[in-house]
């Protein structure tokens, strides 16, 4: 009996227990917890992604899009620190959207620059870097300058990284490092932001010290590393454990390569002992790496073997795992390459059609505005021959301007007037070496007083005034006699005085605004409909 008084007791506490942790939590205790899981990712990584998928859940039950944006930003810092790049990009997407949703630049800036970080760890580095200029992009709105200086610390921090990983010139990479640094400076020492700013300058001078160790600089290095691990060892600023086992890793890498084996052993023991309460697998193979290898070189066959079976098995499990991370984001995102390369070819495509048709359509519309131009300029030469031709021949009617540019009299001006009269109906314009000096002394007169004539009364200079002459003799020939139409352009070049036909082609374009071409055979065209 007692038995079953007990069994029931225990059913129906557990009902109402299951009843109570069905209750959806308030958005205020979600809050509360976010904050819980954001404190806890200092000192316990793997409880802080615990919480934060249990936030998740909890918010998506409940449609807190607030919830939903902050516990999956904090699982893509977790995973990213964890080396599970393939959850970070898998995250991505759907936190885009909700930061999209909500217009909170700074974790739109945040994930962005998380994404491109797992990309640039998975070696795709195309997609890395454009995802990193989104983030510097949306960074530029961020408001206060505490927070904006924050996020750009951050992006410059992963530039930097990516740059080391296509290998680019160590100027450029130390570059992005010291603009880290900068803003990272520039951060307040405010409660929200302080150990935010000494966690990224410790950063910054971890990052510069690998970078020195790198192009040689030893001094430099350790001086950076010393910076790092006294910032992160001050419990003031409350900097994540997680930095320190990473600056001291270096510092025990940076002593391998000295030769200082004694000094290397030190650094990565404490190293070790801090990763214990961290468990950070990465941190850890590099470590019983580094302990192996210097204590072959201490001669310490035993603990040496104790490291590289450590180093051995965890790396094993590293791989394994690496290679489960990496195929299935590789495989979706090669499938997305595919597609957006087939959607670009297409885009590009309808662009070139696009862009052809209006090529075509403008070509077309150029082309029209040119002919009828040319057809205007064709007609007016033919009215202006009309007009001559119907025109009975008129006496000159020398009208002698009150102002001269030559001092000349009147009489001696008439008789050059009327000489050239005479000139221009006797065709004499027509010969190849006709000069300035030959009209002259056929007009019985000087070059000076004919060039400033010509000049006045004619409206050009002499060269002009001979050019103009022959064009308008060959442009009556072509219109009045049908033969001219059938000769060449070079034997019509030479009937009018010219030496080329490149020379009467310009010219004849020149002066009447259409090709000796275009010209006869509209005449041409004209014959055909008038006697049709």
């Amino acid at each position: 009996m007692k038995n079953t008084v007990l069994l029931l007791f225990c059913l129906i506490s557990g009902l109402l227990h299951a009843q109570l942790s069905s209750v959806s939590p308030t958005n205020s205790e979600i809050d509360s917890e976010i904050i819980r899981a954001e404190e806890l990712s200092k000192s316990n990584p793997a409880k802080s992604i615990e919480l934060s998928n249990e936030i998740y859940r909890a918010s998506k039950k409940t449609g807190y899009k607030k919830g939903l944006l902050e516990s999956t930003s904090i699982l893509m810092a977790r995973y990213y620190d964890a080396g599970n790049h393939k959850k970070v990009i898998d995250l991505s997407t759907e936190a885009e959207k909700l930061a999209l949703d909500v217009k909170d630049n700074v974790k739109l800036a945040n994930i962005y620059r998380l994404r491109a970080s797992s990309y640039t760890e998975l070696g795709f580095n195309n997609e890395s870097i454009r995802e990193f200029r989104k983030a510097l992009k949306i960074s530029e709105k961020v408001l206060p300058e505490d927070r904006k200086n924050y996020l750009e610390a951050l992006i410059y921090t992963g530039i930097s990284s990516y740059l080391a990983h296509v290998n680019a010139p160590l100027d450029s990479i130390i570059h992005y490092q010291k603009k880290c640094l900068e803003s990272a400076v520039h951060i307040g020492d405010s409660k929200n932001y302080r150990s935010k700013k000494y966690h990224l300058l410790a950063l910054s001078y971890m990052n510069l010290g690998m970078t020195s160790v790198a192009s040689s600089r030893i001094n430099d290095a350790e001086n950076y590393f010393e910076m790092a691990l006294k910032i992160c060892q001050n419990k003031n600023y409350g900097v994540p454990n997680n930095l320190e086992i990473s600056v001291l890793n270096e510092y025990a890498w940076l002593y391998y390569d000295q030769k200082k084996y004694g000094l290397a052993v030190q650094y990565a023991e404490k190293a070790e002992q801090l990763e214990k309460v961290m468990s950070i697998p990465y941190l850890r193979r590099d470590i019983y790496e580094v302990n192996f290898k210097s204590y072959v070189e201490l001669g310490e066959k035993e603990v040496s073997k104790k490291y590289m079976n450590l180093y051995t098995k965890l790396n094993d499990s590293l791989v394994n795992e690496e290679k489960k991370a990496i195929n299935t984001p590789v495989r979706k995102m090669m499938d997305q390459q595919g597609k957006v390369h087939t959607e670009d070819i297409q885009k590009m495509l309808m662009t070139v059609f696009i862009f052809i048709i209006l090529l075509v359509a403008g070509g077309l519309f150029f082309w029209k505005r040119n002919q009828r131009k040319l057809h205007e300029s064709y007609e007016k030469v033919i009215n202006n021959l009309k007009k001559a031709h119907d025109l009975p021949a008129q006496n000159l009617q020398l009208e002698i301007a009150s102002e001269k540019s030559i001092n000349i009299t009147d009489e001696t001006l008439k008789m050059i007037l009327t000489k050239l009269e005479k000139f221009e109906k006797s065709q004499k314009f027509i010969k190849k070496d006709l000069s300035l000096t030959s009209l002259a002394n056929d007009l019985n007169t000087n070059t000076r007083y004919l060039s400033e004539i010509i000049k006045q009364y004619k409206g050009n200079s002499y060269s002009n005034y001979i050019n103009g002459l022959r064009i308008n003799y060959i442009t009556n020939k072509l219109y009045e006699n049908h033969i001219y139409r059938e000769y060449k352009i070079s034997y019509l070049a030479e009937a009018c005085g010219f030496s080329s036909r490149e020379v009467f082609a310009v010219i004849f374009k020149k002066e009447t605004g259409v090709s000796p071409s275009y010209f006869i055979n509209n005449l041409k065209k004209d014959n055909l409909e008038s006697t049709s």
